[in-house]
């Protein structure tokens, strides 16, 4: 694999290449001509390229101050919990402060031993809720990256299908003028024929009968059903094509749409239920501190 600076040095030495390629052909007259539009398409081809992986190389990096200064925030918010831990004559998180809170509140609530309030009943019964909370939107963050995917697939389908239907049309809009060309060629080399056989050009006339005969092949096959048929079976079915793919970028539209509402709904249901997370916590605690007796015989 080529890192982007190599491989955007080597675009670098192409554009230069083809832009004398260009200017070479160019400057030769019009009998280079095709070529020059051809190196000139691909100079403004790999300069668009270049520039736009440049852009994003430019926008990549950047980001490298933005990490740097999020590990500089993480490292100061390190430092508070650290002060926290160790400073003063009550550390509030430090060990001893722990096991001195656990000791009060384990009096406070009559559980012993105090380890018990270290135990996995509580935790199990406050991480259920957070659990519960949590998952709210799991399915409907699973759905919509689902419907992105399809989305997605569905963008470049419908771009293939517009691609063959505009290569059919041309197709369509083409034929007159093949056909009115190869009429010109038949004519022009029935007469070209002629001439140069008048003239005593042996290999001239009969090269000149050779096109004017391959002229007429064309025209008429050309004049046969099956030329007309192909054109107007390959729009319909490129046109057909395109419909359906239209239809189905509009369908995964809607289901990314439909996805993007189910999950805010899913997402004003957690922040509800976060308004009543520490009382729902707090009743599932106080199912551990306080069971239900078992039923009777």
């Amino acid at each position: 694999m080529t890192d982007i600076a190599t491989t955007l040095s080597t675009a670098k030495g192409k554009l230069a290449s083809w832009q004398a390629e260009a200017a070479s052909s160019a400057a030769s007259g019009a009998s280079q001509a095709q070529t020059a539009e051809a190196a000139w398409d691909a100079v403004a081809a790999i300069e668009a390229a270049t520039a736009h992986a440049e852009g994003l190389r430019a926008q990549i990096l950047a980001r490298n101050d933005s990490v740097a200064a999020a590990l500089a925030a993480r490292a100061a918010v390190l430092a508070d919990a650290d002060k926290a831990r160790t400073e003063g004559a009550t550390p509030p998180i430090a060990d001893a402060t722990a096991t001195a809170l656990r000791a009060t509140l384990a009096t406070a609530t009559g559980v012993s031993p105090a380890t018990k309030l270290d135990g996995a009943d509580f935790k199990t019964a406050v991480g259920t809720v957070d659990t519960g909370i949590a998952s709210l939107d799991d399915a409907a963050i699973a759905a919509l990256a689902g419907a992105l995917v399809t989305l997605e697939t569905q963008l470049k389908d419908c771009e293939d299908a517009e691609a063959t239907a505009e290569a059919a049309l041309a197709a369509a809009n083409n034929a007159p003028a093949v056909i009115a060309d190869d009429l010109a060629k038949a004519l022009e080399a029935r007469e070209a024929a002629l001439r140069l056989a008048a003239a005593g050009n042996k290999p001239g006339a009969v090269l000149a009968y050779v096109d004017y005969q391959a002229a007429r092949s064309r025209l008429a096959t050309a004049a046969t059903a099956a030329p007309g048929t192909k054109l107007q079976t390959d729009w319909n079915t490129a046109r057909d094509a395109q419909l359906q793919a239209v239809a189905d970028l509009l369908a995964a539209q809607t289901a990314v749409i439909e996805c993007q509402l189910e999950l805010a709904r899913k997402r004003a249901a957690m922040t509800a239920k976060l308004a009543t997370r520490d009382a729902t916590a707090a009743a599932a605690v106080d199912g551990v501190l306080n069971p239900p007796p078992p039923p009777g015989p």
